[in-house]
């Protein structure tokens, strides 16, 4: 799974300005926001650089570049990535390149649902502490999607999440998000055959300017084998942007 990284508020790059006196021992600088900074990323225990990146539109990019008021852009890293190092790229110096001179951390903005999982997962274990020779019935959790459109738009996701436990799982809750200016747009739980490729709907939640935000248990079987996806419809004249569906499975 690729994680999402930057358009954060903190996520931008600042530069020292001009110089002010703020005391009569001490001056500081104004801050100035950075734009059309071009930035690298790299592995945060290796300190390689990674250029297997997706932008906000999943295009594939081996660098960012910073936007009119210095805001990081929104991209995906490599996969399972979520943590890396990100900074100015080199300066070309003749035919080398001078080391770059920072790299700040940078965490996937996904940080607070991956917590929330182990959490879960946690409680789970404390809920389930299981009892004799062999030890608890083992219990999975997963969350296999955090999936999400910057301009809404109907289409099915091509990223899924395959059961390959040797037992039946459940979706417990879905949980759909967006900015809707007008209109409404659908968001339905597909299940997927692996073998025939149909995918069949299992749940479905919708969202309006009223309703920005909706959240479901559907308590939907998903057998091993079988695949889980998001599908999103859209009603003519919807305008919404910033679609965010989460999916837990147990």
């Amino acid at each position: 799974m690729r994680y999402w990284f930057g358009g954060q508020p903190s996520d931008y790059v600042i530069a020292p300005g001009e110089q002010v006196l703020l005391s009569d021992e001490s001056v500081g600088y104004q801050p100035l926001l950075v734009p059309g900074v071009t930035l690298w990323v790299y592995d945060y225990e290796s300190g390689h650089r990674l250029t297997d990146l997706l932008d906000s539109m999943g295009n594939p990019v081996e660098d960012l570049r910073t936007s009119d008021y210095g805001l990081i852009p929104r991209f995906r890293g490599p996969d399972e990535v979520r943590r890396v190092l990100v900074g100015p790229a080199p300066e070309p110096n003749g035919e080398e390149e001078q080391s770059s001179p920072g790299r700040w951390v940078l965490t996937s903005t996904d940080w607070p649902v991956i917590v929330a999982q182990v959490e879960n997962r946690v409680a789970v274990l404390e809920e389930n502490p299981g009892g004799g020779e062999e030890g608890p019935e083992p219990v999975a959790t997963a969350h296999p999607m955090i999936w999400s459109q910057p301009q809404v738009e109907a289409r099915t996701s091509s990223h899924r999440y395959v059961n390959l436990e040797s037992r039946q799982q459940t979706v417990t809750v879905v949980r759909a998000e967006a900015s809707v200016v007008s209109g409404q747009v659908d968001v339905h739980l597909l299940t997927v055959d692996m073998v025939t490729g149909t995918a069949t709907v299992g749940a479905a939640v919708s969202l309006t300017s009223e309703a920005p935000t909706n959240t479901i248990s559907p308590d939907l079987a998903v057998s091993a084998g079988t695949g889980v996806t998001v599908g999103v419809e859209v009603a003519e004249g919807t305008e919404a942007e910033g679609l965010t569906v989460q999916v837990m499975i147990r």
